[in-house]
């Protein structure tokens, strides 16, 4: 009586394989070189390394709340008029 592994490991791996594909769809990257403060890096590398995060990751959640500060303050701006 032999089993069928393979359909079975398949089928726990697909849904992962997809999520990744749609993942990929929503966020588009682009490789770019920029040359920072070698403190600030050196800081950011400790944050990532703690964190178990790629300094890349890192980077864009920073970016992230920066863009969002902004958008905050245009919001404001815009209710001031």
């Amino acid at each position: 009586m032999a089993k069928n592994f393979k359909s079975g490991i398949d089928a726990l791996l697909q849904p992962s394989i997809q999520e990744k594909k749609a993942d990929k769809e929503k966020i588009i990257s682009v490789k770019a070189t920029y040359y920072y403060n070698s403190e600030q890096l050196n800081t950011i590398k400790k944050i990532a390394f703690f964190d178990r995060k790629p300094i890349g990751r890192v980077i864009s959640e920073a970016l992230e709340v920066y863009i969002q500060s902004y958008e905050d303050l245009s919001k404001a701006q815009k209710l001031k008029r």
